[in-house]
């Protein structure tokens, strides 16, 4: 992800009684996030199958839009992935299932997931996810976003030997939170949704 900001000004327009209307900016972009789509196109449509390529390393997270007080993303699981239990002890977090099936692993009480199903979650709550066989797609709404160091990971994790990825040249599984993971060297890789190195 480029760390640079894109200002766009598409403005949100509150008519008050009286005839005064007042307008100001609805969103702050980043380049990269799929909302910068809506700069381009000002609507459009897709499935999740669409915008988040899933891979047999990992999960794949696609960015919608994202600022201080706010993550919006995509999720994508291929069939019996794994979101390694995790904790955000300043960040809630809503997430509906677009598609497909698993469980919501909270805690000690893993709920079962199919499509349709919302279920939100309170800060400092630990949480994971486990796609079924026939894959996950999520929206997931973190409110604030995270604050960047304050996640902690609450379960061992393991990788994947590297594999060819149509994705990303070579990938595997990130050890720390599931996460699919390109090979930026020789023999380095980089998660995609931690940021972790190894």
């Amino acid at each position: 992800m480029i760390a640079s900001t894109l200002r766009t000004y598409p403005r949100l327009r509150l008519h008050l009684q009286g005839g005064v209307a007042l307008m100001w900016p609805v969103i702050e972009r980043k380049i990269g996030d799929l909302s910068e789509v809506l700069d381009n196109l000002g609507v459009f449509r897709s499935s999740p199958e669409e915008l988040v390529a899933i891979c047999p390393s990992g999960f794949r997270r696609v960015p919608i839009a994202q600022g201080p007080g706010y993550y919006l993303s995509l999720q994508g699981f291929g069939a019996d992935q794994v979101a390694f239990a995790h904790t955000h002890p300043d960040s809630e977090e809503w997430v509906i299932v677009l598609k497909g099936g698993g469980r919501a692993l909270l805690a000690e009480n893993p709920i079962p997931l199919k499509t349709g199903l919302m279920i939100g979650r309170g800060a400092a709550h630990p949480h994971g996810f486990v796609s079924g066989g026939e894959g996950l797609y999520l929206l997931s709404v973190q409110l604030p976003r995270p604050a960047e160091g304050s996640t902690t990971w609450d379960q061992p994790g393991e990788t994947s030997d590297p594999i060819d990825c149509a994705v990303a040249g070579t990938c595997r599984r990130c050890p720390r939170c599931g996460g699919h993971s390109l090979n930026v060297t020789a023999s380095l890789f980089l998660c995609e949704n931690c940021a972790w190195e190894f």
